[in-house]
């Protein structure tokens, strides 16, 4: 697959696909055989992008560099379609880039990519968006898979079931050997403090029930950057826009801890 096909396939806004063909036919590619293979191991993903970096030099809005791990991307398609794994799969997995440049362009008034560092889970096949949530491999001491629920995702009974079951499906048809393997998410959306801002009944809530929750860091704030992003960290000035930030402010105006915590789903 060529660049262009990919921008293509994964709808990039014009202004973004602008600079990228800019940057790609006036400059070599900074990637060698070395970076690749740095790319395609967790433990070497930092030092990898951090050389990207310096090779590439100034890049305000991180289109250069998305640009060249496009490149890589290209490489990954390429695998998929050796492993048969269906083009759909690509395409929703590899559309975060589009997602966040999108969500940067509506909070911030401008393109710009800041999720490189995330950006080998997908390339090392390593992460992939099935139906409505993101499953990534994690190899350490033990095998894990993490749930990652996608800002666009339908959070619905019947759509996270649907992805779950399909998970299951890919499992088997693909990664087989992983089966039986916990799955783990860590989110604000699993936090204890959540049943008290929301009716039972509501799809937050309901995701939360499918986890028996492990730990919770109740000194953590990351929740502003999902219900809140893009805005400061005075809490008197934060967004009343939807029921749950009305609430979840007045809770921490009343220095009450919301925190984040992970769960194990309950296969």
């Amino acid at each position: 697959m060529k660049s262009e096909q990919l921008y293509q396939m994964l709808e990039l806004p014009g202004a973004v696909r602008d600079a990228m063909n800019f940057y790609r036919t006036t400059r070599n590619t900074v990637l060698d055989n070395e970076i690749r293979q740095r790319l395609a191991e967790r433990e070497s993903w930092d030092t990898a992008l951090q050389e990207i970096r310096n090779r590439i030099g100034e890049d305000p809005s991180g289109f250069y560099i998305l640009c060249e791990l496009m490149r890589c991307a290209c490489d990954t398609y390429e695998k998929y379609k050796e492993m048969r794994i269906d083009d759909s799969v690509f395409t929703a997995t590899m559309k975060f880039c589009t997602r966040f440049l999108e969500e940067h362009k509506k909070i911030y008034g401008a393109y710009a990519f800041t999720w490189a560092w995330w950006f080998p889970r997908q390339l090392a096949l390593q992460e992939f968006r099935i139906g409505e949530l993101e499953y990534e491999f994690i190899s350490s001491d033990e095998r894990k898979i993490y749930i990652h629920i996608p800002s666009d995702a339908s959070l619905t009974p019947s759509a996270v079931r649907s992805s779950l079951d399909r998970f299951r499906e890919f499992l088997s048809n693909y990664f087989p050997d992983w089966i039986g393997t916990d799955w783990n998410c860590e989110s604000w959306m699993l936090s204890p403090a959540l049943a008290g801002l929301l009716p039972d009944d509501s799809n937050l809530l309901q995701f939360q029930k499918l986890f028996d929750i492990i730990s919770t860091d109740y000194e953590s704030m990351a929740v502003l950057d999902w219900v809140f992003p893009g805005e400061g960290p005075e809490l008197e000035n934060l967004s009343e826009k939807t029921s749950l930030q009305k609430k979840l402010k007045e809770f921490l105006i009343s220095r009450q801890k919301f925190g984040w915590a992970e769960g194990i789903l309950r296969l």
